[in-house]
């Protein structure tokens, strides 16, 4: 019965259900790891604190000068 079953693109019988069997598989740990990182994206988020950041904390001098007619590369 499975010899004659056809898994389209993955191809006939056996062999056909064997690759779309690996495909389905390969699929499924794409998701988990893609909802893995997307939860480790969301949880950094939620520690960021914006009280952290002072505006004493930057300075003209921390993005360059303001003097673009030097020659200081």
């Amino acid at each position: 019965m499975l010899k004659d079953m056809d898994f389209g693109v993955y191809g006939k019988g056996i062999d056909g259900y064997v690759h779309y069997s690996l495909a389905m598989e390969r699929i499924r740990e794409e998701e988990e790891n893609r909802k893995a990182l997307m939860d480790e994206f969301d949880n950094d988020e939620d520690n960021f604190d914006s009280d952290d950041l002072d505006s004493d904390d930057f300075s003209s001098d921390d993005f360059g000068s303001d003097d673009f007619g030097s020659d200081d590369f």
